[in-house]
């Protein structure tokens, strides 16, 4: 076809102007030039010179200083700092003075204050963690590797104490990122505030305060703190908090585990992977690896797990194969209770985040499927693995209210009145079931002193601190800074009518005899210098059992009797 026909030169002949070439677009402009000589497509800039590009600037944001805060804000946040101290303070001042006083007058068992404090003093000293009084090595018992860090503290002439105390403190310290973490979501110092203050008043964690020393208190703390380190992009703070909270205790790492799959949704997806990846392997290597490494005669707790089975296989397959028996075992009014009890002191204003709620997931189903009733209140160290994300969810919670209220009538004043509700639920929890001074059902009693407890110090002070000895749970913490140590009748099986020690079971005897039940002299090469007994006190075993033994350690063992007073017995070889 010839091309003069075509309708730009008919438009020339006629004396017609051509139109007006299009501008390009500003996409258009923007976009370089995709031909080259050959008139070939020339690709897109590289990728990695946009990340590049987004470094730079990144960088150069952190780079850029920082704007000053007003005089009076500066102020402000030392005044409300100095306050948080103060409440830091009071809290110490009251349960240190508690804890102290129920460790000296014996109120409490203390029992697993005396296994992990014999464990940290064997293992200041270079002798390893065999805990005579558990019969095995502690990291069979529980993988908390974290007792290695504790050891300075004995290096000084750390004891029991000592390590309540450091306990003590480390919980108060926890009001520290509620406070920040409040302050940096809700912009809002007085709620901040109320809400570190609430954590001061919660009765579950004045409970973990009370209940012995347990590093999974450290724990709490420290997934705490993480989780501070995540909202204001600390990675390697990040990293270094759930390490921490990770080898406080195996069932601990399952609350990072979970923690680092919510900081990958939520955060940041490289630390979330890592910290996820890091935790699985660690989980699965102490489970199946390092505790039975250190605990031959196998997993201590199965009888918790009653409900479901004999060991953790055959639980965990009837938990999903049996529905019905499951709902059975989790739907109970001591478990609904339980739930009460963990949300009643923050008005149930976790469950407005429940997303935050996850990470404690772990430790909740633990505890409301276990067949040992003390997991199913608030009154051990078994919340410990949920308090943290209980706090967390409520802040967030608070937040969400801030947001449904922005823009509100009088939104300042309803955000207030959330968290003057907040503290009310806590003061009145902390009445109703807490265990401070300021609970209905406190006894000063309970923690103080009398004749009985002047007989059993004046007993155990004739006990040399290098003596091997034997004594009564309650006895155990003030005389567990030594190599060797057993609870009370052990190490006596051979001294133990046989009737008796049948009775007990298999797992019955593995508890109350843990070094002797399987030694072929039934205990009599490792028999002890000392004894200590309180006939008062709680026995273990029938009375006229107890009774016996006693008599049989004079007339058969060789023990004689070097002090009684009030029911309070020393023997000595």
């Amino acid at each position: 076809m010839n091309i003069r026909n075509g309708p730009s030169v008919e438009l020339i002949e006629r004396g017609m102007a051509l139109p007006e070439p299009e501008a390009p677009s500003e996409d258009e402009e923007a976009k370089p030039s995709a031909r080259t000589e050959d008139d070939k497509t020339v690709p897109p800039a590289p990728v990695e010179e946009e990340k590049a590009e987004k470094k730079a600037k990144n960088e150069a944001r952190k780079r850029a200083p920082k704007a000053k805060k007003e005089p009076h804000e500066v102020r402000c946040d030392r005044i409300f700092l100095a306050v948080l101290i103060g409440l830091m303070l009071g809290y110490v001042a009251v349960f240190l003075t508690l804890v102290l006083m129920r460790y000296a007058n014996y109120r409490g068992s203390e029992f697993d204050t005396a296994i992990f404090n014999q464990t940290i003093w064997l293992l200041a000293r270079g002798k390893g963690a065999f805990c005579t009084i558990r019969g095995m090595n502690l990291f069979g018992d529980h993988m908390a590797p974290i007792l290695f860090l504790l050891t300075p503290l004995y290096w000084v002439g750390g004891n029991a104490p000592a390590l309540l105390t450091f306990q003590t403190l480390v919980l108060a310290v926890g009001a520290v990122p509620v406070y920040y973490l409040a302050k940096d979501k809700i912009d809002s110092r007085w709620i901040a505030l109320a809400l570190a203050a609430a954590y001061l008043t919660y009765p579950a964690l004045q409970y973990v305060n009370l209940a012995d020393f347990h590093p999974e208190a450290i724990g709490l703390v420290c997934l705490l703190f993480a989780f501070l380190a995540i909202a204001r992009k600390r990675f390697v703070w990040f990293y270094v908090l759930c390490g921490l909270a990770a080898i406080c205790k195996e069932d601990m790492v399952l609350a990072v585990l979970v923690l680092g799959i919510v900081v990958y949704f939520l955060y940041d997806k490289r630390a979330g992977k890592w910290v996820t990846g890091v935790s699985f392997v660690y989980f699965l290597g102490a489970v199946f690896f390092l505790i039975p490494h250190f605990a031959p005669a196998g997993y201590q707790y199965s009888s918790r797990l009653a409900n479901f089975g004999k060991t953790p296989g055959e639980a965990l397959k009837n938990f999903f194969i049996h529905p019905r028996h499951t709902f059975e075992v989790i739907a109970t009014r001591e478990n609904l209770a339980y739930i009460i009890d963990l949300v009643l002191p923050v008005a149930f204003i976790c469950f407005f985040a429940p997303i935050y709620l996850l990470p404690a997931l772990p430790a909740f189903f633990i505890n409301i499927i276990s067949a040992f009733q003390y997991q199913h209140q608030v009154v051990y160290q078994y919340t410990a693995g949920i308090i943290p994300f209980v706090f967390i969810a409520l802040i967030f919670g608070v937040h969400k209210i801030k947001k449904w209220m922005a823009g509100g009538f009088r939104a300042k004043k309803v955000l207030a009145g959330v968290a003057v509700v907040v503290i009310l639920c806590s003061l009145a929890s902390g009445f109703l079931f807490g265990p401070s001074p300021l609970a209905g059902t406190f006894r000063a009693a309970a923690y103080t002193g009398d004749k009985h407890i002047d007989a059993m110090n004046n007993g155990i002070a004739l006990i040399p601190p290098t003596a091997s000895v034997s004594a009564q749970t309650f006895l155990l913490a003030k005389l567990s800074s030594r190599e060797k140590i057993y609870q009370f009748p052990e190490p006596f099986r051979w001294l133990t009518p046989v009737d008796f020690y049948r009775g007990l079971g298999a797992d019955g005897q593995k508890i109350m005899f843990p070094n002797t039940y399987r030694m072929p002299d039934l205990g009599q090469s490792i028999a002890p210098q000392y004894v200590a007994l309180d006939r008062g006190g709680e026995l273990g075993m029938p009375l006229n059992v107890f009774d016996g033994l006693v008599v049989r350690l004079r007339r058969d063992a060789g023990y004689t009797l070097i002090y009684r007073r009030d029911g309070v017995m020393i023997l000595k070889r």
